[in-house]
């Protein structure tokens, strides 16, 4: 008699595989490099990010006190998926429905002083600096932190 078994593989994925950014899932990784942006102390939060509204279309400002490292975690991943991107295409990212009343709703778009403190914060940091052609580009120390951050962020391996 022959027995022939095939081995059972984890859905051919390598549990302990390095990641990158692109590898985890957005929100965890834009939580944990929040974090990190936290608890490393360099970045220095401008003293209105507690009275100003992130576009013209919210009501309130935002209820999270840690709202600005989510940003600028957010605003550095984005930089890195999609590439060079400037403060009028942050702007158009975080843009949002306007509410009109009875009249339709419109798309309002984000802050530009919010986009603009953020990368001043990213270039501080060194992760993002200007590029030649407009916009802001990844740095490769940049891109090296952002790699070491996501190769740290636990995922699920049922969601891959």
């Amino acid at each position: 008699r022959h027995y022939y078994t095939t081995p059972i593989y984890l859905s051919n994925i390598m549990v302990n595989a390095p990641r990158t950014v692109k590898d985890t899932p957005a929100n965890e990784f834009v939580i944990s490099l929040a974090q990190y942006f936290r608890s490393s102390g360099k970045m220095e939060v401008p003293q209105w990010v507690d009275i100003v509204k992130t576009a013209t279309f919210k009501e309130h400002a935002p209820y999270d006190p840690d709202w600005f490292y989510i940003r600028c975690a957010s605003t550095a991943r984005k930089i890195y998926v999609h590439g060079r991107m400037g403060v009028g295409a942050l702007r158009k990212s975080y843009s949002g429905s306007k509410n009109n009343g009875h009249n339709k709703h419109h798309r309002a778009i984000g802050s530009g002083s919010v986009a603009r403190a953020v990368l001043h914060q990213l270039e501080s940091l060194g992760v993002v600096e200007k590029d030649g052609k407009g916009g802001r580009v990844i740095t490769a120390s940049g891109m090296r932190d952002l790699d070491r951050i996501a190769g740290r962020v636990k995922v699920d391996h049922k969601m891959i």
